[in-house]
């Protein structure tokens, strides 16, 4: 590394960012103007939504076989203390629906006879009020409040009435247990209080550790990328880099140059961001929570800068390449999008019960940092799990570097003309370049789809639009867009039986030797059975039919799942990488689609099986059987509740044997075709 030149180019690119006008007031003017303004705006818009709301007196109508036991009820309990504030009046239309569709009711009671209330049972999963209640009566009547969600007055009306009649249900059960001879009142029968020994600053610091990273993410990639944009991508389409390149400075100089200077800024204005922050609560702009402390010690901002710092290098870094692949400013525009949301995934795995940084997330970059922060603020941080965290996150950022500076050795990254030459061409060419971004694609449309559309929360919708809607039409579009060859994308030829007696020989082995592995970390970096708990319920949801289970989780992704993945990326991929890279690119690609962050690893190493399988067997159908079968088999335990965790460790050393003479028999016999 030449120092002189490091430092002269660094110098040079600050200049360049400094003499952007446009660059500093977007950067620190606007932000430092505009967020009190728009704070106090939405502050002033929820006021007003309130009082409207208080104000708004809400009209109702009954119907069905008891609609004056109900009347009585609403009567009696809306003179209760806590519904006073509660205006409520009642209208007699002839079609209650219709009123609804007209605006003229917010929301109408429905009284149900006890088969009507039984079947709405079955239908929501809970009682007669609606989808989100946890208990389950039958055989009582039901009463039902019914209303437009998408109208936000009638929604907050319909919640009260529902908190109403419920009270009134909790009520009356009580008298009625009273009258029939039971000794007191239920909640007279115990007292019981709860004692919280936790600090007002643990409870703070908490609350605020579970979205601090997050934040403090999304200030990092925006603050970056205002430079990283222009910086590579932007002197392509000026025609300076290629002057730069050859000029005397190295490669690694320029990429370094480049990247601290993507670090400095974006340092510079998430600390101005900060500042920002703490005078506008300062100055009351912004409101804490009532109790809300923080006790932020030396030692402690220490340890949060130790962390950050070589987070907002890593984050410079990934922006640099970003803009390194991107040919024009405006198409680094278009790159920044996924990368922005795939940052926050990891970020958000101080929100998980229970996990802590002296586990295995310590060595998963940005969820490290997340957790880390969190135990900060807590008061409860490990100072050797910061170091660990430091030292991995430090070395993404410089894995990320040398990659950077790898980029710029090529001359289809540096010259645009090199890059233009297979868009002309089209084909199969073209796909290969873009392979990644339709990928890209796909996941910022599942995580945000996932994470905005309610209708989403079932499993069953998700896994249909994520199988069909994302991978096989996702799948179809790129095979149609590129006029690839579906033979040579699927891998159509015969192979011999052994290969498939191989494949199904390998899959209980292999998972086996999974729960092998996991024992072996988790003796090392234990991993908190809370967790463990969630990762069974996402995996295996509760309330499905076994035939279902067996259709949606194992048929349905080995066949979608296998023909993006194995097929299309797979085949994207084969004249970039060597093998084994391609197996690992695609395995973690796999597992950052399943974006619930303990199962990212583990189908990560199924990812990096299924695509060993394909390439040896140069087809994707070993590799849709192995999946099935390896869903399917795990289905079947669950639900027989066998576990495989139990076994001594010679019946592991012997599931090893098998996996790996099952894996020897698909490569010596997928090469004869």
């Amino acid at each position: 590394m030449n120092w002189a030149s490091l430092k002269l180019l660094f110098v040079h690119e600050m200049r360049i960012v400094l003499r952007s006008r446009r660059t500093v007031v977007a950067s620190l003017v606007l932000p430092a103007v505009l967020m009190p303004l728009l704070i106090l705006g939405a502050r002033y818009v929820q006021r007003r939504q309130a009082i409207q709301l208080d104000q708004t007196t809400f009209k109702y109508a009954i119907t069905g076989p008891w609609a004056d036991q109900a009347r009585r009820l609403i009567v009696r309990y809306k003179a209760a203390a806590e519904f006073r504030n509660f205006h409520i009046e009642e209208e007699y239309p002839a079609d209650p629906d219709q009123a609804l569709e007209d605006r003229s009711l917010h929301f109408y009671v429905r009284t149900m006879s006890i088969a009507e209330a039984d079947q709405a049972v079955a239908q929501n999963g809970g009682d007669a009020a609606g989808p989100n209640t946890s208990s389950v009566v039958t055989g009582v009547p039901g009463l039902q409040i019914v209303y437009r969600g998408s109208q936000q007055v009638a929604r907050t009306g319909a919640e009260r009435m529902v908190e109403m009649m419920r009270a009134a249900r909790r009520s009356e059960s009580y008298g009625v247990m009273l009258s029939r001879g039971f000794p007191s009142h239920p909640e007279g029968i115990l007292a019981m209080t709860a004692s919280n020994v936790a600090t007002e600053t643990q409870i703070s610091g908490s609350n605020l550790g579970r979205f601090f990273t997050v934040i403090l993410v999304v200030w990092l990639v925006a603050a970056c990328s205002i430079v990283a944009m222009d910086i590579i991508a932007g002197e392509k389409e000026r025609g300076t880099l290629e002057t730069l390149i050859t000029s005397g400075a190295g490669r690694a100089e320029i990429a370094t140059a480049k990247h601290l200077a993507i670090w400095t800024v974006g340092l510079v204005i998430t600390f101005s961001q900060v500042v920002y922050a703490l005078v506008y609560v300062r100055l009351n702009v912004i409101q804490l929570p009532d109790n809300f402390a923080i006790d932020l010690s030396a030692q402690s901002i220490g340890q949060l800068f130790l962390l950050f710092v070589p987070l907002a290098a890593a984050i410079a870094a990934a922006l640099l390449i970003v803009s390194a692949y991107a040919r024009t400013y405006k198409e680094a525009q278009l790159h920044f999008f996924p990368l922005f949301m795939g940052s926050l995934v990891p970020a958000l795995a101080a929100v998980l019960p229970g996990l802590k940084s002296r586990s295995i997330v310590a060595f998963v970059p940005l969820a490290n940092v997340s957790v880390a922060a969190r135990e900060v603020l807590t008061g409860r941080a490990d100072p050797l799990m910061i170091g660990v965290t430091a030292i991995v996150t430090g070395l993404t950022a410089f894995a990320l570097i040398r990659y950077s500076a790898k980029l710029l050795t090529r001359e289809d990254i540096i010259v645009s003309a090199q890059q233009d030459e297979s868009v002309l061409e089209g084909g199969d060419k073209l796909f290969q370049r873009r392979v990644f971004h339709w990928f890209a694609v796909m996941w910022a449309i599942t995580f945000a789809v996932a994470a905005n559309v309610p209708q989403f929360e079932s499993a069953r919708v998700q896994i249909l639009f994520n199988q069909i809607g994302i991978f096989f039409i996702g799948s179809l579009l790129m095979l149609r867009r590129y006029r690839l060859n579906v033979r040579e994308v699927i891998g159509v030829h015969r192979l011999r039986w052994p290969v498939w007696a191989a494949v199904l020989m390998a899959v209980p082995a292999a998972q086996v030797v999974a729960v092998a592995f996991f024992r072996i970390v988790n003796t090392v970096i234990p991993t908190p059975t809370e967790l463990l708990r969630e990762l069974g319920r996402q995996v295996v949801p509760s309330g499905m039919p076994m035939w279902q289970m067996i259709v949606l989780m194992a048929i349905l992704p080995a066949i979608c799942e296998e023909l993006a993945f194995r097929g299309l990326l797979l085949h994207g991929l084969r004249n970039r990488f060597h093998p084994v890279l391609r197996c690992l690119i695609v395995g973690i690609i796999f597992g950052i689609f399943h974006y619930a962050l303990f199962r990212i690893a583990p189908t990560a190493l199924l990812g990096v099986i299924l695509s060993g399988i394909a390439l040896m067997t140069g087809s994707i159908f070993p590799a849709m059987l192995f999946h099935a079968a390896n869903n399917g088999f795990a289905i079947v335990m669950d639900a027989a509740g066998i576990t495989l965790n139990r076994f001594d460790w010679s019946t592991y050393a012997a599931a090893f044997g098998v996996f790996f003479l099952a894996m020897h028999t698909i490569w010596r016999y997928g090469r004869e075709r």
